[in-house]
Parts: C-alpha cells; sequence; structure tokens
C-alpha cells in the first residue's frame, strides 16, 4: 500500500507540469487558503493541521481539492470534493492529525474533473508536529496458571487499536497463526483449554491501509497430564480370618485422589474373581484364608490409566466357629490352628490348591501315607516287612514342642490333626517329618 501511495504521488508531481499549458482553460479559481497549526492534546506542541481554502469558477464545475502530505516515511494525500454553479465561491478544510512526530511538508493541488487537468498547485510549507493518534497496537495475554495440562482451563485475551487507521478511515485486517484450530480474525478471546499437548507460539500481525503495521507473538506449552500415580497399601498381611485388614489406594502428593476412579478385581484363592468400582479401598477381613490377587486400576479424567497389584495372604482364623466369620461352608480344607498362647500361625502353602490336596479330608490324607508308604517300600528295598500301621507311626511321632522347635532348624512348623509335622520354608516349598528315618522328606504337592 505505501508504496502504491509513493507511486501515485511521484505521477502527481509530474502533472503540474502538462496543467500548465491547459490551465487557462479551466474556469476554476483558488480565491484564498491557509494552514492552521493547532495542539489538540493541549501538551503545548502542534500536533494537527488545519488547510482552509475558497474555491471559484466561472461555470459549472467539478472541483477536486487533493492535499499531499509528506513526512520522512510516508506520502499520504488527502482530498476534498466540490461543486460550484457559476460564478459561485466556496469554502472547505482538510485536517491532518500527526501520525509521528517529525516534519509535514504540505502541498495543494486543485483538480478540475471536467478536463481532468490541475489548474492550481501551491505549496503550503512545512510544519514541525508531535504524534496526535497513536500508531496501532496488537497485544495477546495468556490467562492460566504457571503450568498447563490438557484440559485445564486456557484463554488467551487478545487486544487490538489502531486511531491512525479509523481516523483515516484505513483500518486493515488483523492476521492470527499458531493456533491449532481455526479462529477467527477478531479480537474475541481464544479458547485453548482444548488444545493437543504441545508447544505453540501464537502470532497477530496488522497493517492499516497506510502502512502502518504491528505485530506480536505469544509461546504458550500445553502439557500431557501425567499418568495417575499411587500406591498401595495393605493393612492385615498374613493376619488370621476375622481380624482387621484392608486394602488402601493412597494417590501420590502429586495427584488429587478427586480426579482418580479407582476399580478393583480381586481373585480368591479357588480362582474365582470379583470385581469393585469407584471405592478407594476395601474390606478384608473376612476373606478366606489363602491368597488373594489383588489388582487396582485407577484413571484420570483424560482417560490415562495405571494399574497395580499386590497379593493378600489371609491365614485360618483362631476359632472356626466363631458366629462373626459369617456362614463358612468350606473350612474342612484350612488347616487346624492352635489358640494357644504361644502359637504362631503361620500360612502352610501359598498356593492354597496344594494346601487343600495336603491336608485335606481323611480321604485325601489316606492318599498321602499311601505314598509314604509306596516310597518307603522302594527306597528300603522290603516290600513286605511293614504294614500300614508303622508308616504312620513313623510319619507321626510324639514329640513334646521343644523337640519340634530344635528339628525345625527355625523355620515355621504346623502340626496337622493327625499328628504330622509340617514345616514351610521360605520360598512355600513344605517338608514333613519322618520319625523312623530322622529326616526331613519334601513333599511335591
Amino acid at each position: 500500500m505505501v508504496n502504491r501511495v509513493l507511486t501515485i504521488a511521484s505521477i502527481l508531481l509530474l502533472l503540474p507540469l502538462t496543467a500548465l499549458s491547459v490551465s487557462a482553460e479551466s474556469g476554476i479559481g483558488l480565491e484564498e487558503r491557509r494552514v492552521d497549526a493547532m495542539d489538540m492534546d493541549n501538551d503545548g506542541f502542534p500536533d494537527m493541521l488545519s488547510t482552509i481554502f475558497a474555491i471559484n469558477a466561472t461555470q459549472d464545475s467539478h472541483v477536486g481539492v487533493q492535499i499531499i502530505v509528506e513526512t520522512d516515511r510516508l506520502v499520504i494525500p488527502f482530498w476534498q470534493n466540490i461543486s460550484l454553479n457559476a460564478g459561485e465561491i466556496k469554502f472547505g478544510s482538510i485536517s491532518i492529525h500527526a501520525w509521528e512526530d517529525g516534519d509535514y511538508h504540505l502541498r495543494m493541488l486543485i483538480w478540475d474533473h471536467g478536463l481532468e487537468v490541475i489548474s492550481h498547485e501551491v505549496d503550503l510549507g512545512t510544519f514541525d508536529l508531535s504524534t496526535a493518534l497513536n500508531p496501532p497496537t496488537l497485544g495477546l495475554e495468556l490467562q492460566a496458571s504457571e503450568e498447563i495440562f490438557t484440559g485445564d482451563e486456557c484463554q488467551i485475551v487478545r487486544s487490538f487499536s489502531d486511531e491512525v487507521g479509523e481516523q483515516y478511515d484505513a483500518v486493515g485486517v488483523v492476521s492470527l497463526t499458531g493456533v491449532p484450530w481455526q479462529v477467527l480474525n477478531e479480537t474475541a478471546p481464544i479458547d485453548c483449554s482444548s488444545w493437543p499437548a504441545g508447544r505453540y507460539s501464537v502470532s497477530m500481525q496488522y497493517t492499516n491501509g497506510l502502512g502502518f503495521g504491528a505485530s506480536t507473538t505469544l509461546d504458550v506449552t500445553i502439557e500431557n497430564h501425567p499418568a495417575p500415580d499411587f500406591s498401595i497399601l495393605v493393612n492385615g498381611q498374613n493376619q488370621p480370618m476375622g481380624t482387621g485388614c484392608s486394602v488402601v489406594a493412597i494417590a501420590a502428593e502429586n495427584q488429587t485422589d478427586i480426579d482418580l476412579v479407582f476399580s478393583w478385581s480381586i481373585t480368591n484363592p479357588k480362582n474365582v474373581e470379583s470385581t469393585e468400582s469407584a471405592v478407594k479401598d476395601l474390606d478384608c477381613g473376612l476373606w478366606d484364608p489363602g491368597v488373594h490377587k489383588v489388582r487396582v486400576t485407577a484413571t484420570n479424567p483424560q482417560m490415562q490409566a495405571t494399574t497395580f497389584g499386590v497379593n493378600v495372604v489371609r491365614l485360618p482364623p483362631f476359632d472356626p466357629t466363631d458366629p462373626s466369620l459369617g456362614n463358612i461352608s468350606d473350612d474342612a480344607s484350612w488347616p487346624s490352628s492352635s489358640s494357644g498362647e504361644e502359637y504362631e500361625a503361620t500360612p502352610l502353602f501359598l498356593n492354597l490348591e496344594a494346601s487343600a490336596a495336603a491336608i485335606g479330608g481323611g480321604g485325601i490324607l489316606f492318599g498321602l501315607i499311601f505314598g509314604i508308604f509306596v516310597g518307603l517300600l522302594l527306597t528300603r528295598g522290603n516290600s513286605t516287612s511293614r504294614r500300614l500301621e508303622e508308616v504312620m507311626e513313623a510319619a507321626a511321632p510324639s514329640m513334646n514342642e521343644g523337640e519340634i522347635e530344635d528339628i525345625a532348624e527355625g523355620l515355621p512348623t504346623y502340626t496337622d490333626p493327625q499328628g504330622i509335622i509340617w514345616r514351610q520354608h521360605p520360598d512355600g516349598a513344605m517338608d514333613w517329618w519322618d520319625g523312623a528315618e530322622g529326616i526331613w522328606a519334601k513333599f511335591d504337592s
């Protein structure tokens, strides 16, 4: 636009030479012209020029009065058109508001539109002016928290002003770049709460019809929400059924558990799965003895999920007949527990199926003893010298508590109702005491 104005101005500068040869044919005359420098904001410095003129005509005419204003940066023409009857005189004025500090050089051209010639050209002089109109300004302001995550409240407020363009009816168009979604070229706030995670360089540009421009840039970073972070706390691990027990999901310090939804999957010792949802803790006080596999999944509002798991071990109750335990229908598969003061409850097996097979009812026990019996016969090469009663007597010798502790080598022990002594290794493997041989025999489930 500036180049176009400069081109037009250059052409106009050459026109007076042509007009001199035909000026006598025009009936338009310049009666009066004057330029007044004015201080519109009363700061002691002139900031506006008022150009006053009087035009006459000897015949009906259409007149164009043009004031060409030149500064160091711009050449801007101002126009006013007047219609005159023959013998008529008309007054007019053109006001020029300063758009920057500096010298303003003015020239006046009087055009006869009927002949398309310049009838008069006058140098109006040079004037020192201070700025009266603010140049274009643009603004981008981010209204959000210091660290922005996807879905957080986020808004970019835009601002725009162009006093120069408004004064001279030359307002341009504001353009916007660097946003993921299309936004109208307006100054309404931009909603960035739905933007995907990423780094954005939002930029606004503007140029008015007089060549004045402005630009501004705002950098915005939006992070993905981290996956849910939490831990699992078990109270009552390795304690008898009927005692206090809970499994609690605890959100990390950088998480808000109000925003997390917990869902649970529990697989009991019989491989039966159950679920719980929308709770942060489970009551495991009445869970059956054995190993319960617990999985908990936390989901945040952005549908990101984290899953943790834990094994919860519950031991047989001290008193299976306690009515607070509820309706117990399968307690025959549990090992018996002593309620003596010196008894320290320990789990027989981490694999409850093996436990049930090893210390179940009488028929399963008989199979166990029969297996021991066959093993002894094969080992000693004596297939007829021992009776089943002798094997049972060898497998279940009578011992006092001190003797059992001596042979257990520090491992937890258990004496079943048939008198067989068992011990458990840290990895869950089981041995039974062969009293006849005086050795521990490994039990294979």
